[in-house]
């Protein structure tokens, strides 16, 4: 059962699904900005560091070097976040269209609409109409297989078995 929240990101509320590829990606936009905020003045810092160093103006500098690079590596971990819900929600979007051609009942109904009735049984119609979608498929497939391997074999009539 997924569970809608009511989020604030930047100063606008949005509801979604918590396990929403989507939103979980809108909801790191903020910590990324905040975080490459880190980065650029952790790296001013130490630029200004080294300057000061090479003019011999400052003989040891206060701050460690390592610090930048925990920023650093806190902007490529929230990038890679990123990464991984986009290519979640491209996943989810693939299969949502793939359902859509191959099941044109809903693959999941919403919780409110579930009825012990409607769970356990499909209608004739819809089973109908599902088997001959099924079959369609099937034979849009075989007819590419056959083509596919009239192709390799140099033009040659592929004998198709008996129905």
């Amino acid at each position: 059962m997924a569970s809608m929240a009511s989020v604030n990101i930047g100063g606008q509320q949005m509801q979604g699904d918590v396990n929403d590829p989507i939103m979980k990606f809108k909801m790191l936009v903020p910590r990324l900005k905040e975080s490459l905020q880190k980065v650029m003045l952790q790296a001013a810092h130490v630029l200004n560091q080294n300057a000061l160093l090479d003019s011999c103006t400052v003989r040891n500098p206060d701050v460690p070097v390592q610090r930048f690079d925990k920023c650093l590596e806190d902007f490529y971990a929230i990038c890679d976040q990123i990464e991984m819900y986009l290519r979640l929600a491209t996943e989810v979007i693939t299969q949502n269209i793939d359902a859509q051609r191959h099941a044109p009942m809903p693959t999941q109904q919403p919780v409110t609409q579930v009825t012990q009735q409607n769970f356990d049984t499909v209608g004739y119609v819809h089973y109908i109409n599902q088997v001959r979608l099924q079959m369609a498929s099937a034979q849009e497939l075989h007819d590419v297989l056959v083509e596919c391997a009239r192709r390799i074999g140099g033009d040659k009539p592929v004998q198709q078995p008996p129905s």
